[in-house]
């Protein structure tokens, strides 16, 4: 199986009513990894989905449904060796009539899998 750079796009727009204009939030996700093309696209919506909605409700306050979340994929590209991380970069745009105001927010890089939780039982010793 080769080894391809995946880009995916996860997107979302509302009314900010204690502000009063409307806002979008977009993360843009590159992974490179080696596998089928189906289970590693699922597989990213599925880390995605709720990175997105968990920090807009801590960074807002706003919890966004998944049926409100756009998630997008753009062509794959070869790439060299399969990678742990993904990083992931932030836009949002604010919007209030013909008024438009785009923001980067810093990037960061987070693990392609979950991490695993240490179990709470004690060892005698």
């Amino acid at each position: 199986m080769s080894v391809r750079l995946y880009r995916m796009t996860i997107a979302s727009n509302w009314y900010d009513d204690r502000m009063g204009f409307a806002r979008e939030f977009e993360m843009h996700f590159k992974a490179v990894r080696r596998g089928e093309l189906r289970s590693i696209r699922r597989a990213l919506a599925r880390r995605g989905i709720p990175y997105f909605q968990r920090e807009i409700y801590r960074k807002h306050g706003k919890w966004i449904p998944k049926r409100r979340i756009r998630v997008s994929f753009e062509r794959e590209e070869k790439a060299g060796k399969a990678q742990r991380d993904m990083s992931v970069n932030v836009r949002s745009m604010r919007y209030q009539g013909k008024y438009r105001r785009a923001t980067a927010l810093p990037s960061r890089v987070i693990s392609y899998g979950k991490k695993r939780r240490k179990s709470t039982k004690r060892r005698r010793a």
